[in-house]
């Protein structure tokens, strides 16, 4: 797959193509996406370097996935070019008729694949059906990918975003198709999960969708996986500002700072709570330890 970051700089034509952020590439962007590569010829992807309500309507939603795991996520399909727009108030201004004029008129594309609930141009006013006259008259067939469900249940980013905030991890996943997780180079800390007798992991984080709170998990590191308990939050006991995620890697002691791991969530403990003192979340903690290795050993038994 290659990688444009403006409509002018692909210098071959695309004979299909299809318009989305595809936050989260859960199941329902990986039907519409096999979809599109299932067509002859060349594919191409036409996203945006932000979520559209970031502009429309600030701060918008908090991302399901970072740019980064999106970008490996789009590059793992048979697709051949990737473009990544930037979105501005002006872009957003631009109808979905003078938009789809200009991606044929540059790209010559002669299909154009949207999900059910795709709404492109002005006031999200252009859809499959609506966009429909304007490919007829410009040669360009459409394709309208009908929606993905789980249980009778609609898979949307919208929804994932919900589960996540909720820690419902197990309903998230199903949707996304893959399991949601952490990934990361570990930095230095405070010292206070050392200070409190429970050495952990740093992974600093911008912002997350996920629900603050203690969660075992599981900690891949060097192709082998531990299993441990993390907390994402802001530590109101200790007053931190940022967003950081620690995690305990049960029986491990050895030093991996600014190594790659990924810690992969697996099942709310608590949410995040203020402790009166130092004490109390020392206690709290070994708490979280012992419940996070009882879900573990129930896991295996029932496994």
């Amino acid at each position: 797959m290659e990688i444009f970051y403006s409509l002018a700089s692909i210098d071959f034509p695309l004979d299909s193509i299809t318009i989305g952020f595809f936050d989260g590439c859960h199941l329902g962007h990986q039907k519409l996406l096999n979809c599109l590569s299932s067509y002859p010829g060349r594919s191409g992807i036409i996203t945006f370097d932000v979520h559209p309500q970031e502009i429309l309507q600030p701060p918008g939603p908090r991302l399901i996935i970072s740019k980064n795991e999106k970008l490996q996520r789009l590059q793992s399909f048979p697709i051949d070019c990737l473009c990544i727009l930037p979105f501005t108030k002006s872009f957003s201004n631009r109808s979905a008729e003078n938009f789809i004029c200009s991606l044929h008129q540059v790209l010559r594309c002669k299909r154009l694949v949207l999900g059910y609930d795709s709404r492109l141009g002005k006031g999200g006013l252009g859809n499959a059906t609506t966009l429909r006259p304007l490919t007829n008259a410009l040669g360009m067939e459409i394709t309208e990918v009908p929606p993905c469900k789980i249980n009778n249940e609609i898979v949307s980013s919208k929804k994932i975003r919900q589960f996540l905030s909720q820690g419902d991890l197990e309903r998230a996943n199903k949707h996304l198709g893959y399991t949601y997780m952490f990934s990361g180079t570990i930095t230095s800390g405070c010292g206070l999960g050392t200070q409190l007798g429970t050495a952990t992991i740093n992974l600093p984080q911008e912002d997350s969708v996920l629900l603050c709170g203690v969660y075992a998990c599981k900690i891949e590191h060097n192709k082998q996986c531990y299993l441990g308990v993390m907390n994402l939050g802001y530590a109101p006991t200790v007053n931190r500002n940022a967003l950081c995620l620690e995690a305990h890697l049960f029986d491990f002691q050895e030093n991996i700072y600014n190594e790659t791991v990924s810690v992969i969530p697996q099942k709310l403990l608590r949410k995040e709570k203020k402790f009166s003192s130092r004490t109390e979340l020392a206690q709290a903690i070994r708490q979280d330890i012992q419940n996070a290795k009882n879900f573990f050993s129930n896991y295996a038994r029932t496994a």
